[in-house]
């Protein structure tokens, strides 16, 4: 009942707590732990924790998918330096720095006790920098870099924590050359997983009709990735994402699809993201009474890892802003000193490292009561206080300089897309389909594009032409609608393109869509009613 009771508290907290963030600019989740923390420290408060086995499995999954899903191949291909460079490369050599650190700090500890030390705290959570930068206002080129980046970057965190756990337990000498190979088999089966998965997920959403039980199946299929990946020791974080990618790809949604499974998904994400800061926040206590008197010296040991993993990030992104702005590159970041030292402070832990951190079996290794403390640490000084401080942040650099830095290019450049090739296929079939309300179809799809409201006499003019030639001028206008979405989507799969960019002008597309099928379906009752009344 206890547990019960704490998850029913936590999420009624995330909900409000999420109103205040959004009121206030601030960014929710930090937010979030900080009014948890001190809550346990009341008398007749009890502490509240889950197997520590399974807080990856329970929290990743979901929201690795609600991530994935809003990106594409067109995306991961324009951002494959970001793959190989920021996910592999950047966590490798953040794991490295960070294993000298910890062995310089804290004597005794062991090459193989201080790599999974390290390889707990180097990669950024996901989590934690899509629901924290999200909501600050940074510019989403900037944002889908680091999105990117957070969708890989936890398997080579992973499987390196593995192997130096393992060593560890056997009482041996780290095989690098052994963690290598299971890096890449880790990696390429999940990836052939992930494809096929993705690619019967499609087939299966094809041949489904009802859209509750295509929404209900992308909640569960998440889970059983990630348990089937690593019950034969493949990455399921890998496996989730590509299956996410190819599903989304190949399956035909429809626009009432694309906005209830959006709407879920945001859903699910603010409630699963709460439930894992609220976790976050309720293992303070547990992690202050397991450090007893060594406090103090585990949080020094914490706020030094977390300047050596800043200064770390800080560098590499200098090198690929450097990289970047030599080969001409415009859809990526960082571009510019500015944005180096936005993704350098956006590098924030979360989950994933309080979890793996929490895992390490009692007793293995030295400092072993205080590594809770330093996990605690290391959040707070890596995405607690710069979550806090990331809306001034922005504010200060002046991000709004860069290149088309609140999408209003791209945002125009696919609304014109869209409706060009509506406009193209009302010509094509206009005059066959609906002869007499042509002409008004075709202000209806200008007044549509130019954001404008059409004349009040033209208003009804339009339907009493739209009346006259009903289901045929009702065709037209699905004709119209259906060219631009599919348009869209094409413009969803090319390189140049966010996802986030194309699904914005989609939404706008799909609601359009929904209230022309609720028209077309309230007519026949329209018709009959004026019929009774005469």
């Amino acid at each position: 009942m206890t547990v019960f009771l704490a998850i029913i508290g936590l999420l009624l907290a995330t909900v409000l707590v999420a109103a205040i963030g959004e009121r206030t600019g601030l960014p929710w989740p930090a937010l979030l732990t900080i009014a948890v923390a001190p809550v346990l420290f009341i008398p007749g408060i009890q502490t509240v924790s889950l197997d520590t086995h399974l807080i990856l499995p329970i929290f990743l999954p979901p929201l690795l998918w609600s991530l994935a899903r809003r990106t594409s191949w067109g995306m991961i291909r324009s951002q494959l330096n970001v793959v190989l460079s920021m996910s592999v490369v950047l966590v490798f050599l953040t794991i490295a720095a960070l294993t000298g650190t910890a062995m310089w700090l804290m004597p005794g500890i062991g090459l193989a006790g201080a790599m999974v030390l390290a390889a707990a705290i180097a990669p950024p959570d996901p989590v934690a920098v899509d629901a924290v930068a999200g909501p600050a206002g940074i510019p989403r080129r900037i944002t889908g870099t680091l999105q990117t980046e957070g969708l890989f970057n936890d398997a080579a965190s992973i499987v390196a924590f593995n192997v130096a756990l393992a060593a560890l337990l056997a009482g041996d000498e780290i095989d690098f050359g052994a963690g290598f190979l299971k890096f890449l088999y880790a990696a390429v089966v999940a990836v052939v997983i992930g494809l096929i998965v993705g690619r019967l997920a499609a087939w299966f959403m094809d041949h489904v009709p009802d859209s509750v039980i295509r929404t209900a199946f992308t909640w569960v299929l998440p889970f059983a990735i990630y348990a089937a990946a690593e019950e034969i020791h493949a990455s399921g974080v890998i496996a989730i994402v590509i299956a996410a990618v190819e599903m989304s790809s190949r399956a035909s949604l429809t626009a009432e699809d694309r906005l209830s499974g959006h709407s879920f998904w945001e859903t699910v994400e603010l409630l699963f993201t709460g439930l894992a800061f609220g976790l976050i926040g309720m293992s303070v206590r547990d992690a202050i009474d397991d450090a007893g008197t060594n406090f103090w010296e585990a949080v020094w040991i914490g706020v030094v890892l977390s300047l050596v993993a800043f200064a770390v990030r800080f560098a590499w992104m200098w090198v690929l802003c450097t990289m970047n702005q030599r080969k001409g590159r415009t859809n990526v970041a960082p571009l510019r000193l500015q944005e180096v030292l936005l993704m350098a402070w956006s590098g924030m832990r979360g989950l994933v490292t309080l979890a793996l951190v929490l895992s390490i079996p009692a007793g293995t290794m030295a400092y072993h009561h205080e590594l809770s403390v330093i996990a605690l640490s290391v959040l707070t000084f890596t995405m607690v206080i710069p979550g806090l401080l990331l809306p001034w942040l922005v504010r200060q650099l002046d991000l709004d300089s860069g290149p088309d830095a609140r999408g209003d290019r791209v945002n125009a450049e696919l609304n014109e897309r869209a409706y060009a090739a509506a406009r193209k296929a009302i010509q094509e079939r206009g005059p066959e389909l609906a002869p007499e309300s042509y002409d008004m179809v075709q202000e209806w799809l200008e007044a549509l594009s130019e954001r404008r409201q059409v004349d009040p006499e033209g208003a009804r003019e339009r339907r009493e032409a739209f009346e006259r030639a009903r289901v045929a001028a009702s065709e037209m206008q699905h004709v119209a609608l259906a060219a631009a979405t599919n348009e869209l989507q094409r413009a969803r799969r090319e390189r140049r393109y966010n996802p986030a960019d194309v699904d914005a002008v989609l939404a706008d597309l799909d609601r359009l869509m929904l209230a022309r099928e609720r028209d077309a379906l309230a007519a026949p009752r329209r018709r009959t009613d004026d019929s009774e009344n005469r």
